[in-house]
């Protein structure tokens, strides 16, 4: 038992010391590990099409106006979904876990789900805090240069949260 003991403890030892003079090596070369590398062009396949330049530009417009024209479909039913929860005073019942860091889940009464962060830090926690004991209604939503921001005030207390998006209900 004593000698696979020093046998890992050597294979670690020495793997400790690869790493690290592979890094050495990278360091005097001047690039990093976390530096992305170009990527390689792959063979071609004999039904890719030729491209010329100018027609990858115009390519490259016609792709850029149809997102733009995807976006502000996006924030106008975005902006549906915000007039109906403001107007209707839908309450908000349960802020749940979405993927990413200072992300949450807003779910309102009827179903809608909004992909939000906060706008300062512990704002997020303080509105679930808060669900429990008050009616949160939407009392504001402004488009700002952040993103579209929602106001809500309860008691003597308010949070502001940047909405991300619309979500689907889990």
């Amino acid at each position: 038992m004593e000698w696979a003991v020093l046998v890992l403890a050597l294979a670690l030892v020495l793997g400790l010391g690869v790493v690290r003079a592979l890094r050495d090596r990278r360091q005097r070369r001047g690039t990093s590990a976390r530096e992305p590398r170009a990527p390689r062009p792959g063979p071609r396949r004999p039904d890719d099409p030729d491209v010329a330049p100018e027609d990858e530009a115009e390519l490259a417009r016609e792709f850029a106006a149809v997102e733009a024209e995807g976006a502000h479909t996006l924030e106008a039913l975005l902006e549906l979904r915000l007039r109906v929860l403001s107007t209707r005073r839908v309450p908000l019942r349960a802020i749940r876990a979405a993927p990413g860091p200072h992300t949450g889940r807003l779910a309102f009464a009827d179903s809608t789900v909004l992909l939000a962060r906060a706008r300062h830090p512990g704002e997020l926690y303080r509105l679930a805090l808060a669900i429990p004991d008050n009616a949160l209604t939407i009392d504001a939503w402004s488009h700002e240069q952040d993103g579209t921001v929602l106001t809500f005030t309860w008691l003597h207390e308010s949070a502001e949260i940047v909405v991300i998006g619309l979500d689907q209900n889990d």
